[in-house]
């Protein structure tokens, strides 16, 4: 059953337990160069946003440590929920209101909810390059 393989594959992917904190923000983290500015994204992919309640602090302590230490304009953690179909972006920058400008939803507390996005490559990049661009 190709259904049930690829929800083993998530549940596989979505384990967070017993990870330590800085493995789980580098586990697929790239980072960009948008106008000027070393801009870092890493992805978690799980089917669902649950598995993170309990670190979800400890993630957004980490990527703003990350920040500092490379010397980047901002680190954005996507925790992308597959069964919602969306991503909850966790925000360390200099300049948040790149995050509003770019996806056209204001950040509360350090965090925004992305309806439909699951792709960093071509839905989280392009709108932020284009946000620092202007």
């Amino acid at each position: 059953d190709f259904k049930e393989l690829g929800m083993d594959m998530f549940r596989v992917k979505s384990a967070v337990e017993d990870t330590p904190v800085r493995d789980l923000v580098m586990r697929d983290f790239k980072d960009f160069n948008m106008n000027g500015n070393l801009v870092g994204i890493g992805q978690l992919e799980v089917i669902d946003l649950a598995v993170f309640d309990e670190i979800k602090a400890d993630l957004e302590a980490d990527i703003a440590k990350l920040k500092e230490e490379g010397g980047r304009h901002s680190v954005f953690l996507l925790l992308t929920d597959i069964m919602r179909e969306g991503s909850q972006m966790l925000i360390a920058s200099d300049d948040a209101s790149l995050v509003e400008q770019a996806y056209g939803e204001k950040p509360e507390d350090g965090k925004v909810w992305l309806d439909g996005v699951l792709s960093r490559k071509k839905q989280v990049v392009p709108p932020l390059q284009d946000a620092f661009k202007s």
